[in-house]
């Protein structure tokens, strides 16, 4: 019992000398509840119509389940294209026509809902003398019936996989490294900062195109997620991300002394970028939330794979992104080559 209390009180002592993972410990779990707290607790929004020549008892019974604008079949495409509306709806005799976004399996289902509940209680009131239901022909811009929600998210889970996976595998080799001290040696050698960090991207960049090939092919092939566009520039992304990924690694493994440490820093820069990446309806949620995913590197990879898996997309489409992804490799690399820098320093 002596022993065991003894081993006990060590392990408080080594908290008690790292105020840093203490505060982690309290910061972290907080940190990831409340923000699961912000973006669960809002509502679904109504969804957004554009409705084109339609009877004006049709569109005031849609206005009053739905965000209704009155628009010409040009600027309602425009809107739908742009996805700032869900879906189009106009009328052919006793046909309503409902074109929807379609790349969003729940959304759809909401919206489709949305527009039959309408119709119910216009036909039930007898609005203008209408006493049957309209048929309901649904066509989409973007995939089909057979979607589901999950085939929405495949694009963010492959972003995501990647990017944490390749987190880790930086972090936690550089720091491997530095406790066998071959690091130690790479510092006292008369290699330049920038170059240890450029080695690294180097070897690991290989290994990630790799990876990202065969996680894509099982994803399509083997999983079945739709792909409406370019594979290579899928991967071109993909691999953005991985760089995005491996650059803040190394960062964070400059900067901590321990494997630890680099968990506990995944915890605090990565799993809210993940939570913010696009796994959520964000439409409700916080301005100051929506501001924030837009600050982070997963949600602009998350989006450019949906552009291009989803909607087919093609490189202009999806430049600003990458554009974006290739800023935060140079700004990780830049302050990763600054770490190195203030540990030979030391």
């Amino acid at each position: 019992m002596r022993n065991t209390w003894a081993q006990a009180k060590r392990i408080w002592q080594q908290f008690s000398h790292d105020p840093r993972t203490v505060v982690m410990f309290i910061v972290a779990p907080v940190l990831i509840l409340w923000l699961f707290s912000a973006m669960l607790g809002t509502t679904p929004s109504e969804p957004r119509l554009a409705v084109v020549g339609l009877p004006s008892q049709v569109t005031t019974a849609l206005a009053d389940i739905a965000q209704v604008s009155v628009l010409s079949q040009a600027d309602a495409d425009a809107k739908l294209a742009s996805r700032d509306i869900e879906a189009i709806v106009s009328m052919d005799g006793m046909t309503l026509n409902v074109e929807v976004e379609g790349t969003n399996a729940s959304t759809t289902a909401r919206t489709l809902a949305a527009i039959q509940s309408g119709l119910k209680t216009m036909a039930a009131s007898g609005q203008g003398g209408v006493g049957a239901l309209p048929t309901l022909d649904v066509s989409y811009l973007h995939g089909s019936a057979d979607w589901t929600s999950f085939d929405y998210l495949g694009p963010v889970f492959i972003g995501i996989f990647i990017f944490v996976f390749v987190f880790i595998t930086a972090g936690m080799s550089l720091v491997t490294e530095r406790t066998g001290g071959t690091m130690e040696r790479l510092l006292v050698s008369p290699i330049k900062n920038w170059q240890i960090v450029a080695g690294y991207c180097l070897g690991f960049g290989v290994v990630t195109v790799v990876q990202a090939g065969i996680v894509l092919m099982a994803s399509i092939k083997l999983i079945g997620f739709p792909n409406e566009g370019n594979l290579g520039l899928v991967i071109v992304t993909t691999f953005s991300m991985a760089m995005v990924s491996m650059t803040l690694g190394l960062l964070v493994s400059g900067l901590a002394r321990t494997a630890f440490q680099v968990i506990q820093l995944m915890i605090l820069l990565v799993i809210p970028q993940v939570l913010l990446s696009g796994i959520f309806d964000l439409t409700n949620a916080p301005t100051w939330m929506n501001v924030l995913s837009v600050c982070f590197p997963i949600s602009h990879g998350a989006e450019a794979l949906r552009a291009v898996m989803l909607r087919g997309e093609g490189l202009a489409d999806i430049g600003y992104q990458l554009a974006i992804l290739w800023a935060f490799v140079i700004a990780f690399f830049l302050l990763a080559s600054l770490s190195f820098r203030s540990r030979r320093t030391r």
